[in-house]
């Protein structure tokens, strides 16, 4: 046998010397009829028992006990106890090693009169199995302490018996709130209470039940949880406790809600998106259906919001959205859906239309809304807007065909000049459909290097000596062929497109000039028409110079041509544009003189080098009195101001000698010669000899 108390003595300890033996009597040895008796009970009882003389050794254990130590009783006997007792009949634990494994031992020592001597009889349990189990209780406890999930358990009746802290902190009580108290205090008390049904169904039938409820917190706040519930029967199977587990999913349903709001709705202004806007128009086509009504559809578009942002910032026109959205708001029906397509369109669905009247006062009021300056982080902004118009049942049943054409009827409205709406007409179809198209393929151009510049020779009448060229843009489409830029320049400006074109313009030209310089042709001018959006949007400046210095050109190798209304425009950053280039050397001349709305005081005060003779007037010459006399006019002011004046559009000597005559500086045309490509151009300078216009 081996045994060992941690940390005691090896001899046996006497712990009975201060018993007060008058107050505990000795159990005498019974006599030999129940002596064998005894010894019946004590050798067949499961729970060990010794007797130990008073100096420490065994002089009796059953075969219980002898087993606890691994050995016999017969072996047992006469050997030493060794482990120390507690106070009387105070249970003391002890650990015996049998075989390498230790096994827990309770032990209950009471002092006995043994054959005329003292004794003891100690009585020990193996409590190992006993130790075992709480051990596991104790760690499953501290689980459901340390657990992220909220538990409680009640007793069948409903009272709540304990609760885990992760509980007591997701409903914001104390322990001595809830503890003894009803669970249905948890509650919201919002109704039908599932779990009440669910308790019923549990006793019954002794299943889990799992849900979800509502219940408040102390504070009287609700929070949403994920509830599981299991019954718990005692050792006879009657029902005794509920073991609850609870999950607070109130943040994450919160979460799942942000998601579907954003697949939903509109970030930035909160509107509903365009998924949502075409549901919701299939719902109000079907309700008009039904009730034999009319439903008006319309894409509202910002005119030059690509400007704004490019100019001012992303920041700012994030603000302007916002700041449409409001105003626009404040116009519609809480019947009528607004929303935001992408970027700057925004749809809007008016249902219950009775009349397209009712659509027209609506779409007016919006547009005039409009009129008045909106201000967006401390920018007050000028903008307008284009509106277009489907309706149902006159112009399609299809929502997505509705919406389609509510897009045309805006394109239409932009394309004639903005800031007003346009009803959807079959008629349009076609020619919107044209211009969608040039704009798709236009973006394509100038990836696929479909744009080239043609240059048309300039000359002075005075001298007959070409003075420069002007640099007109081409684009040759892959199917269409040849595509005027009378077509597509329009399309360019109110895309935004004409921006990244304007951009190419310049570069291409200054390193087609450093291609010539190189070559050994004389130096021409070489004159470009440059966009009110151009001198708006970009820092013109720069652009040029840094082109002109890459290439090692002068600034006198180019020539700004604009046009009347940039002329007028004369403020801002365009001014410090033209400004800043004229005093690096560019000149500047006003193309299409004649044709705009600038006064005299614009034309003093605007730094141009020359005046460009629109070719309408030209062509009339020797047709139409009228234009002649603008043509002299012109001329006469050109004179005055002191400006080079060049006549567009030659094409007969006749138009010519006209303008020798009235002493016009220079002229451009059919006459001299065609637009041409840099090669035949190259070809022409090179051959070129001045005619005789003398006659």
């Amino acid at each position: 046998m081996t045994s060992r108390a941690a940390s005691l003595p090896p001899r046996p300890v006497r712990v009975f010397s201060s018993w007060d033996r008058r107050s505990v009597p000795a159990p005498e040895v019974p006599r030999e009829a129940e002596s064998s008796f005894y010894h019946r009970i004590l050798e067949g009882s499961r729970e060990g028992v010794a007797v130990v003389d008073s100096a420490g050794h065994i002089v009796f254990c059953n075969g219980a006990a002898a087993a606890l130590f691994g050995s016999t009783p017969e072996d047992l006997a006469g050997r030493e106890f060794g482990f120390p007792y507690a106070r009387s009949g105070e249970p003391a634990a002890i650990e015996i090693f049998t075989g390498g494994q230790p096994t827990f031992v309770e032990m209950v020592a009471t002092p006995m009169s043994w054959r005329d001597g003292e004794a003891t009889i100690v009585h020990l349990r193996d409590v190992t199995k006993w130790r075992e189990a709480a051990a596991q209780i104790g760690m499953q406890s501290k689980a459901l302490e340390a657990t992220a999930n909220g538990v409680i358990i009640t007793t069948r009746d409903g009272i709540i018996s304990w609760a885990n802290p992760a509980f007591i902190k997701m409903a914001g009580f104390e322990q001595g709130d809830v503890i003894g108290k009803s669970s249905t205090m948890l509650k919201a008390d919002l109704g039908d209470d599932p779990l009440a049904d669910a308790v019923a169904h549990l006793t019954a039938m002794s299943e889990t039940w799992k849900g979800r409820v509502v219940n408040r917190r102390k504070d009287g706040a609700l929070y949403t949880a994920e509830q599981t519930t299991t019954p718990i029967h005692d050792a006879t199977g009657r029902l005794s406790h509920f073991v609850t587990v609870l999950e607070d999913i109130s943040e994450r349903l919160k979460a799942e809600d942000e998601l579907v709001r954003l697949s939903e709705y509109d970030v930035l202004t909160g509107l509903p998106n365009r998924s949502v806007f075409m549901d919701r128009l299939r719902l109000a086509i079907e309700r008009a259906a039904r009730a034999e009504a009319a439903v008006a559809v319309m894409v509202m578009d910002l005119d030059n919001f690509r400007s704004i942002n490019n100019t001012l910032g992303h920041d700012v026109g994030d603000a302007l959205l916002c700041a449409v959205t409001q105003r626009v708001q404040k116009i519609t029906r809480t019947t009528d859906t607004l929303a935001r397509l992408g970027g700057d369109d925004f749809g809007i669905l008016l249902e219950d239309v009775t009349d397209m009247a009712a659509a027209s006062r609506t779409v007016r009021s919006i547009v005039n809304a409009f009129h008045a300056p909106v201000q967006a982080k401390g920018h007050s902004i000028e903008v307008t807007v284009s509106v277009g118009i489907a309706a149902y049942p006159k112009d399609d049943t299809d929502p997505l065909s509705l919406l389609r054409e509510a897009e045309l009827a805006m394109y239409q409205a932009k394309s004639e000049g903005r800031d007003a709406f346009r009803y959807f007409d079959k008629e349009m179809d076609a020619d919107i459909r044209r211009r969608v198209r040039i704009e798709t393929d236009l973006r394509h151009a100038l990836e696929q290097n479909q744009l080239w510049l043609a240059y048309q020779p300039q000359m002075d009448l005075a001298t007959g000596k070409l003075t420069g060229a002007e640099a007109l843009i081409r684009w040759n489409h892959p199917e269409r062929g040849l595509i005027s830029p009378g077509e597509f320049i329009p399309i360019a400006e109110t895309s935004g497109l004409i921006l990244p074109i304007g951009d190419w313009i310049i570069e291409e030209i200054c390193r087609q000039r450093q291609i010539w310089q190189v070559l050994g042709l004389p130096e021409l001018r070489l004159g470009f028409n440059v966009s009110g959006v151009q001198f708006r949007q970009r820092n013109l400046f720069e652009q040029v110079t840094s082109a002109l210095e890459r290439c090692g050109l002068a600034p006198s190798t180019l020539d700004i041509e604009i046009t009347e209304s940039v002329a007028m425009e004369g403020t801002g950053r365009v001014q410090e544009n033209v400004d800043r280039l004229t005093a690096a050397g560019v000149s500047m001349s006003m193309d299409d003189f004649g044709t705009g709305y600038s006064s005299l005081s614009n034309l003093q005060a605007f730094p141009v080098c020359r005046l460009k003779v629109d070719g309408s007037f030209v062509r009339g010459i020797g047709r139409a009195k009228d234009d002649e006399k603008i043509v002299e006019a012109v001329v006469r002011l050109g004179q005055s101001l002191g400006l080079t004046v060049v006549a567009e559009g030659v094409e007969t000597i006749e138009q010519l000698k006209f303008l020798k005559d009235r002493a016009c500086d220079e002229i451009q045309g059919y006459w001299l010669s065609k637009p041409l490509p840099p090669a035949e151009f190259r070809r022409f300078v090179e051959s070129f000899t001045c005619p005789d216009i003398s006659e």
